[in-house]
C-alpha cells in the first residue's frame, strides 16, 4: 500500500480546468471546436472590415450626373474663358473685315451668318466676349471692394458710422440701378470703361447690405467677444475674423451680380452708351441687327443668346455655391 501511495505522489498532476475555463473563457492559444481561429482575430491582422476602395473618377461622374445644370454651366463658362483669352483660336476670322455677302444666313462657312456689311457674326460674338465679360468683372470688382468695405465697417463699428452708411445706402437703393447708371454715364461720358464704372457704382448698395448683415452676425459670435476681450484692434478683427467668415456669402452674391452686370452693360451698349462700332460687343451687335430681325434674325439672335446663356450659367453656379455655404 505504501508503494502505491508513493507512486501517486511522484507522478505528474492531472490537468484540470484553468482559471479562464472556470470563468467561462478560453485559455490563450486554445482551439475552440467549430470555430475558425482566423475569425477570432487572434491569428494575424484583423481583416474583417475592409476599407472601401476609393474611386475618384466614379465619384466625380456620379456628382456630375446629379447636377447636370452645374456641369453644363461650367463647360459653357470654360468656353467663354477661352474666347476671352485666345479668341483667335476659336474664331481666326477678322471680326471687322468683310468676309462674305451681305446678310448671308448661317452656313458651314459662316456659322452665325453675316451682318449688313458682310462681317462674320460668329467672329464678332467670340471677339466681343472679351469686352463684355471684362467690363462685367470690372463692374463687380468695384461693387465688391467698395460695398464690402463699407458694409463691414458699418456692421463692425456701429454707432454714427453705421447710421450714416445705412441711410446713404437706402437713398441710393431708392433709385433704379439702370437709371442711376444712365445718370452716372451722363457725367462720366460714353465708352465701355465708363459704363463698367457706372454699373459698378450702382451695384454698391447691394454689397453694403449683405456685408453689413454678415458682419453683424459674426460680431455676436463668442470668439469675437474673446478677441475683443483680449485686446484685438478693430481693424485687425475685421481682417482676421470678419473678412474670412463673410467671404462665402459675399462671393455668392458677387457671382449673381456678375450676371446682372453683364446684362446691364449689354443693355447700356444696346442704347448706344457702350462700344463704338465697328468694335465687337454683344449689346451693340444686338442694337445693330434689331432693324433686320424679320429678314436677318441671326444678326441679333446669336449675340443675345450667348449673353443670356452667360447670365444663366453664372447665376446657376452662384446659386449652387450659395447653397453649399448655407449648409
Amino acid at each position: 500500500m505504501s508503494d502505491i501511495a508513493r507512486e501517486l505522489t511522484t507522478s505528474a498532476p492531472l490537468a484540470g480546468p484553468s482559471d479562464a475555463e472556470v470563468r467561462g473563457g478560453v485559455a490563450p492559444g486554445a482551439d475552440v471546436p467549430g470555430v475558425d481561429p482566423r475569425a477570432t482575430g487572434t491569428d494575424g491582422p484583423d481583416t474583417s472590415v475592409d476599407e472601401a476602395p476609393r474611386r475618384p473618377v466614379r465619384d466625380l461622374l456620379s456628382a456630375a450626373a446629379r447636377r447636370p445644370g452645374v456641369v453644363a454651366s461650367l463647360l459653357f463658362l470654360a468656353l467663354l474663358v477661352g474666347w476671352v483669352l485666345v479668341p483667335e483660336v476659336f474664331a481666326p476670322t477678322d471680326p471687322i473685315a468683310v468676309v462674305g455677302d451681305s446678310l448671308a444666313p448661317p452656313s458651314g462657312a459662316h456659322w452665325f451668318g453675316t451682318d449688313l456689311n458682310g462681317r462674320d457674326v460668329y467672329a464678332r460674338v467670340v471677339h466681343g466676349a472679351r469686352l463684355s465679360l471684362v467690363a462685367g468683372v470690372v463692374a463687380v470688382t468695384i461693387s465688391l471692394v467698395v460695398g464690402g468695405l463699407l458694409g463691414m465697417a458699418a456692421g463692425f463699428l456701429g454707432g454714427v458710422v453705421d447710421a450714416v452708411i445705412s441711410r446713404a445706402t437706402e437713398v441710393i437703393v431708392s433709385i433704379p440701378g439702370l437709371l442711376l447708371s444712365l445718370a452716372l454715364i451722363s457725367v462720366l461720358g460714353f465708352g465701355v470703361e465708363k459704363v463698367a464704372i457706372a454699373v459698378g457704382i450702382a451695384g454698391i448698395p447691394g454689397f453694403v447690405r449683405i456685408a453689413r448683415s454678415e458682419t453683424l452676425r459674426i460680431v455676436n459670435l463668442p470668439y469675437m467677444d474673446a478677441a475683443t476681450a483680449s485686446g484685438t484692434r478693430r481693424l485687425v478683427g475685421i481682417l482676421t475674423h470678419v473678412v474670412p467668415n463673410a467671404s462665402g456669402a459675399i462671393a455668392a452674391v458677387a457671382g449673381i451680380d456678375l450676371g446682372g452686370a453683364v446684362l446691364s452693360i449689354a443693355a447700356l451698349s444696346f442704347l448706344g452708351f457702350g462700344a463704338v462700332p465697328p468694335t465687337p460687343e454683344w449689346g451693340s451687335q444686338i442694337n445693330e441687327g434689331r432693324t433686320y430681325v424679320a429678314s436677318a434674325w441671326w444678326w441679333s439672335l446669336f449675340p443675345a443668346l450667348v449673353a443670356g446663356l452667360t447670365v444663366l450659367s453664372v447665376n446657376r453656379i452662384s446659386r449652387g455655391f450659395g447653397t453649399r455655404e448655407a449648409r
